[in-house]
């Protein structure tokens, strides 16, 4: 009989020694207050700033200075105006005109004979209406610390071209690329070759006449 309680009170010493540990770890990792359990707050003090405005403005006039190269009539001088609304920071829509004079084909130089043309039908101008889509904004790096707003860009679009005496449909399509000085005044250079069918030689053909410009422009 002595030796059965002797069993018993071996197995019953482990247990109760666990569950006493137990116990005095509980009341040890139980905080004596609630001071002891608040996280420490940092005092950090808020500063008061301005946020930048960010511009709202959806027009663009650009006036353009350059070349164009009228098929058959020299490469000339050329002056345009354009007017670019910004549908969203991808997408604009841009309305164009332009003006230039072409000069004698090779054909009037070499035969010395009568021209082709008269001064007033050497007259060029066009209008055109044009979707533009910037494809690469980003930023020129000029100094370590001087950064300006960039898009390369292309369009297309369509309009008329007054020439040689007659008006003709003009299809359009460029690219370009637009340097943002500021919020309101930018750089834009400029290339476009505008297609229409000409007959002054007797033969209507296609013709391409490539644009090469470099614009001012006041954002507003």
């Amino acid at each position: 009989m002595e030796t059965r309680f002797r069993h018993i009170f071996l197995a019953l010493v482990p247990a109760l020694l666990y569950a006493f540990s137990a116990s005095a770890y509980s009341a040890e990792a139980e905080p004596e207050s609630a001071e002891e359990t608040a996280l420490i707050e940092p005092e950090v003090e808020r500063r008061e700033f301005d946020e930048a405005d960010i511009d709202g403005n959806d027009f663009e006039v650009v006036l353009s200075m350059g070349y164009i190269s009228i098929e058959d009539f020299g490469v000339n001088n050329m002056l345009a105006g354009k007017l670019n609304y910004y549908v969203n920071e991808d997408v604009f829509v841009q309305l164009a005109v332009g003006q230039s004079k072409g000069g004698e084909t090779s054909f009037e130089t070499l035969s010395g004979g009568a021209p082709l043309l008269t001064d007033s039908e050497r007259e060029l101008s066009y209008y055109s209406i044009s979707i533009g889509y910037n494809l690469l904004p980003g930023e020129a790096f000029v100094t370590q610390n001087t950064t300006y707003n960039t898009a390369f860009y292309v369009s297309a679009g369509v309009g008329n071209t007054d020439f040689a005496g007659d008006d003709r449909y003009t299809f359009n399509y460029g690219a370009g690329y637009r340097f943002l000085l500021n919020d309101f005044f930018t750089i834009n250079a400029d290339f476009r070759n505008n297609m229409f069918d000409m007959d002054t030689f007797g033969e209507n053909k296609g013709t391409n006449n490539f644009e090469y410009s470099l614009g001012f422009g006041l954002v507003f």
